[in-house]
């Protein structure tokens, strides 16, 4: 679901594998189980735009890399917005 989204970290651009409202894939290497990273979660066309969030790595393997986000509201709104958009369902959250 994470469909025409990726992931910049450290101004890297990562292509998303598999996205969840607590979870994140992708494809990048350098990462360790542990590490925590300040990410900003946007669509390929458009850079500027997004969400900033963290996530910790729970595992790295040769060239993906998985983590469990530390979620904060505006995160979650994105992330359900988007599966919203990409399902063709409306959000039953965050309505108002």
């Amino acid at each position: 679901l994470g469909q025409g989204l990726v992931v910049v970290i450290d101004r890297r651009i990562y292509p998303i594998v598999a996205l969840s409202t607590t979870a994140i894939s992708f494809q990048g290497t350098g990462f360790a189980a542990g590490d925590v990273l300040r990410l900003r979660l946007t669509r390929m066309t458009d850079l500027t735009g997004g969400v900033e969030g963290s996530l910790t790595v729970v595992s790295a393997e040769e060239t993906i890399t998985r983590g469990e986000f530390n979620p904060t509201v505006a995160l979650l709104r994105y992330i359900i917005g988007h599966i919203a958009e990409v399902t063709g369902v409306g959000p039953t959250y965050f309505t108002s």
